[in-house]
């Protein structure tokens, strides 16, 4: 009689794909208490928490939260994380009906949410009590999160999507699912606990073997940066500042970028000398306690 040996024929399958170039594994995440590095802590240490929220509407204006999920993580000098502190998730009744899309997206309905409701206290403490609140859209999640909680408001944030430069470290766009994938795991689901516990895994990753990308986003965050709108720029230019990387508020109806501050100079006498544009540049001064409000 023949007796197979299931775990070792699967270990033994996943070694010759993994030898082949034209095959990619995906594992499934591990929890987030499997991320840290246990070794002593290098310099200091910051409270970080990662954050994501699910709500009504992709309108930043309009949403309202119907479940928030957090994750508080101690992060040490070299990026590294060292624990976790706590994490925590809670479903709110927005007060309207969730839409149907955001049903299927999310799997929460409107009997899952019926009568809940958040201790706003207990929550501006946890995240208040951060060092820095980090999300992987941050121009999304800190207003809306900021709405509910307004004890935090003015709290410092960094947004993971934008303050690391994906593709300079190989990978294919910015979606976090996306680029889960893309360092090999994956999620079942689309809930705020599971995509804190995504970006988790992508903050611990190390591109070139060394270094976690949290330390590169915490790096960049810290930095000030500059907000160049090109205020009276005829909108029919926006070919021009589109090339440039100007963006379009639709909100201040205004083409703006963010820059370095060492780029003023550069960016003024750009503006000054397109006559095509006739802009009138303002400048306003960010930090990550005002960059994503």
């Amino acid at each position: 009689m023949t007796t197979h040996n299931a775990a070792a024929s699967f270990e033994a399958a996943l070694r010759l794909c993994a030898s082949r170039e034209d095959v990619r594994i995906l594992r499934r995440m591990r929890p987030i208490s499997e991320l840290v590095n246990s070794g002593p802590p290098i310099g200091s240490t910051r409270r970080i928490a990662i954050v994501d929220t699910e709500a009504t509407s992709v309108d930043v204006q309009t949403a309202e939260v119907i479940e928030i999920a957090a994750a508080v993580v101690l992060v040490d000098d070299a990026g590294e994380m060292r624990a976790v502190e706590e994490t925590r998730r809670g479903l709110r009744d927005p007060g309207i009906p969730i839409p149907a899309e955001v049903q299927r997206l999310t799997g929460i309905s409107d009997d899952d949410v019926a009568g809940r409701g958040l201790n706003v206290p207990r929550w501006e403490a946890l995240l208040g009590g951060s060092d820095l609140i980090v999300a992987h859209n941050s121009a999304y999640d800190a207003p809306i999160v900021e709405r509910l909680l307004p004890g935090i408001k003015g709290h410092a944030w960094a947004c993971s999507m934008r303050e690391i430069d994906w593709a300079a470290h190989g990978f294919d766009g910015a979606k976090l699912g996306h680029l889960l994938m893309q360092i090999g795991y994956f999620t079942t689901g689309h809930r705020a606990d599971a995509d804190v516990i995504s970006l988790a895994h992508l903050l611990t990753h190390r591109p070139d073997g060394v270094r976690p990308l949290m330390a590169e986003l915490i790096a960049r965050a810290a930095q000030p940066s500059l907000r160049f709108e090109a205020t009276g720029a005829p909108f029919d230019k926006r070919h021009l500042l589109k090339a440039r990387g100007y963006r379009w508020d639709a909100r201040e109806k205004v083409w703006w970028r963010e820059i370095a501050e060492a780029a003023h100079e550069a960016e003024a006498l750009w503006l000054a000398r397109d006559a095509e544009l006739r802009a009138t540049p303002r400048v306003t001064q960010l930090s990550w306690h005002t960059r994503y409000r």
